[in-house]
């Protein structure tokens, strides 16, 4: 027995693993966080029209902020692609062009504060971090004047600036 026990522990002997050194470091995990924000607009349609001139047509889109928490935002809207003269937003008929509908783009329901490029006219406001909805309310007002049948469009460009 006593010779089992000798060869037993003669087997461990040769067996055991070496010790190894060590040493330790820590490791830094970094992660920088900027302001950010993407704008998503719906269209605005006026619908199908009969005729222009005789009351206010009014119709509406949706524009959709993602930022991140506590981003300061602010949101304008170009005057399109078919600006009349001067700052007018207008509508233009896709066959012949010298039809043209004018309208305009309001930050507000009851249609009185502008919604564009400058000082004063455009929407500002601070991210909660989930998604902003804000509404564009649009007019094609009563003053009007009749055009011919057709397909009018505008493209308004939406910049968020943060």
């Amino acid at each position: 027995m006593r010779k089992l026990i000798m060869l037993a522990a003669g087997a461990a002997a040769l067996s055991a693993s070496p010790a190894f050194a060590q040493d330790t470091d820590d490791m830094l995990v970094t992660a920088t966080v900027v302001d950010s924000c993407t704008v998503t607009a719906s269209p605005m349609a006026f619908g199908t029209l009969t005729t222009l001139g005789t009351a206010n047509i009014d119709s509406s889109a949706s524009i959709a902020l993602a930022c991140t928490p506590d981003a300061a935002y602010d949101v304008s809207l170009d005057l399109g692609l078919n600006a009349g003269a001067g700052t007018q937003r207008e509508l233009v008929n896709g066959a012949d062009t010298t039809q043209r509908i004018p309208y305009d783009v309001y930050q507000d329901a009851a249609r009185t504060a502008s919604w564009g490029t400058g000082t004063g006219n455009t929407v500002a406001g601070t991210a909660t971090g989930g998604v902003a909805t804000l509404t564009a309310y649009g007019r094609i007002p009563a003053s009007a004047s009749a055009v011919t049948a057709g397909s009018y469009s505008d493209s308004v460009t939406v910049t968020v600036t943060f």
